[in-house]
């Protein structure tokens, strides 16, 4: 019960933190993940120049492409995700405005002696205030 309300207390403060320096917060998970991207670099280039022999500046050329692989596959993956999510909101849009359009016949045809009616009495009546 008390580790219950440890994280309860920590978890309140970490989103005051968040609600009064959300700017701070920010920044220090930029500062941090940038850190983490230059160390992850600097570790393949010493790898692919202890393991593939390469020279220094080969080494950052294979790490930049490397990069750039990962991030078209990373791209590809959430393009794939983007499509499939607007698929499904098209055929729910699709299927309210099939519905709609449905209801509104429905509605056409219970009412379309009233709306004559009325379509007829305003034209009348404007006629009438012309002239």
């Amino acid at each position: 019960m008390r580790a219950g309300k440890f994280y309860l207390f920590v978890t309140f403060v970490v989103l005051l933190v968040i609600a009064i320096e959300g700017e701070l917060v920010v920044e220090i998970l930029s500062h941090t993940a940038e850190l983490l991207l230059e160390a992850l670099e600097m570790l393949l280039d010493t790898v692919f120049e202890a393991v593939l022999g390469l020279t220094p500046r080969g080494a950052q050329v294979l790490t930049a492409w490397l990069a750039v692989g990962v991030l078209v596959w990373l791209g590809s993956l959430a393009a794939g995700k983007i499509a499939r999510e607007w698929d499904d909101r098209i055929r729910q849009i699709e299927d309210y405005w099939h519905q709609t359009v449905g209801e509104t016949k429905a509605w056409y045809l219970r009412n379309r002696l009233k709306i004559i009616l009325i379509g007829t009495a305003i034209c009348l009546l404007a006629l009438l205030t012309l002239f």
